[in-house]
């Protein structure tokens, strides 16, 4: 079936401005998602449309120079809209050079056909290249978005793809916008296809994206930045199951911050809050990349050490305990002493004994600690 090409032109014209419209009040409300260039783009392409369908009747340097700008334009929105979404700084300068370069080559082959039709595919295919490039790239774990996007650049290079046999042919008057033929109809189809690709891969990118930071966020504690009682306490039960496995031990350590009240009555909540970044700031940065701290509530940490037996758990709890005792907590010219209390217990696999268990030792353990003047670790085993 053959369709008026300058027909569909409007017609893909119309469905761009809605989407882009609708993006672009969508997006305008948090520009740093990506949804407002998405939208952007969007309303570039359907500016690229009207003026091909201007072919014939207005200059070509509207109706083809200017077209394919836009359409360029698009497409780098597009590009910078995949690093916008996922948090990184966009290279604004390298995409945006495709759509000067776009327009600055048909201006000069303005007067030829074949030359520039070919220049204008060639810079088209090029960008489908490198939004595919930035997909992978910028592609969540799992995620299916840069899957969407890579298959619409993909029947957009295919479509580009026919332009181009066609005018290496020798034909390039059937590539004309006022045109109308199957090769022609097949190409613009495919260009509505990718539209809609590109449009409904960023948007899911976009959601995929929010869905991670509410995730991460979830699993966060919101004030040291370290996991929450929920993560930590998952990550526990994953350890114990990965330790009967593997037939490695396994420590946790129930660590308490000594006097913290005293600390908020005397400095201020504040500078509590303070003093709880500065210690789990301090842990981590001399905790292996294996172990996992976590805040279990309040001033209390639970630590869990992989593959750490009795011994070097008391060994390691020891060194961090002395450690930051030697790095007080600084506001200002106030330096603020912190030291804490740990219970210890470790975990064998021929031992039946599971996370609740585990937890009930350590903090019964912890509580010796504290009964003992503080600033000192103890082994469940012991007690």
């Amino acid at each position: 079936m053959i369709a008026h090409t300058q027909t569909l032109f409007g017609s893909m014209a119309l469905v761009a401005v809605i989407t882009g419209i609708c993006l672009i009040l969508a997006g305008q409300f948090n520009r740093r998602d990506g949804t407002l260039t998405i939208g952007l783009g969007m309303l570039s392409h359907a500016l690229a449309y009207i003026c091909f369908t201007l072919f014939g009747q207005a200059s070509l340097w509207v109706s083809y120079a200017l077209g394919n700008t836009l359409l360029s334009t698009a497409l780098a929105l597009y590009c910078l809209s995949i690093p916008l979404i996922r948090g990184h700084h966009p290279p604004w300068r390298l995409v945006l050079a495709f759509p000067v370069l776009q327009l600055l080559l048909l201006t000069l082959l303005i007067d030829t056909q074949a030359p520039r039709q070919l220049v204008a595919c060639a810079v088209l295919l090029s960008q489908c290249a490198i939004i595919m490039r930035y997909s992978l790239r910028y592609a969540l774990p799992n995620g299916r978005a840069h899957r969407v996007l890579i298959i619409g650049c993909l029947i957009s290079l295919a479509g580009l793809g026919i332009r181009v046999v066609v005018i290496l042919s020798g034909a390039p008057v059937e590539m004309h916008y006022d045109v109308s033929n199957l090769k022609q109809t097949i190409s613009i189809a495919i260009g509505a296809v990718t539209i809609i690709m590109l449009s409904f891969g960023l948007v899911l990118m976009s959601r995929e994206r929010i869905e991670a930071d509410l995730q991460k966020t979830a699993l966060r504690d919101p004030l040291t930045g370290t996991e929450n009682r929920m993560s930590i306490l998952h990550n526990l039960e994953e350890e114990v199951a990965r330790s009967r496995r593997s037939g490695t031990p396994l420590s946790i350590a129930m660590l308490d911050l000594d006097y913290f009240k005293q600390i908020n009555d005397r400095y201020g909540h504040l500078a509590g809050d303070h003093v709880l970044r500065h210690c789990v700031q301090h842990l981590q940065q001399r905790l292996r990349s294996t172990d996992k701290l976590g805040r279990y509530g309040g001033e209390e940490f639970l630590l869990i050490l992989h593959g750490t037996d009795a011994l070097g758990a008391l060994d390691l709890v020891d060194d961090l305990r002395q450690s930051l005792a030697r790095n007080p907590a600084q506001i200002g010219d106030t330096q603020i002493p912190i030291s804490f209390s740990a219970g210890i217990c470790s975990f064998t696999p021929t031992e039946e004994i599971d996370v609740t268990n585990m937890l009930l030792r350590a903090d019964t353990a912890l509580y010796k600690a504290k009964n003992s003047g503080r600033n000192t670790q103890v082994l469940a085993d012991t007690i």
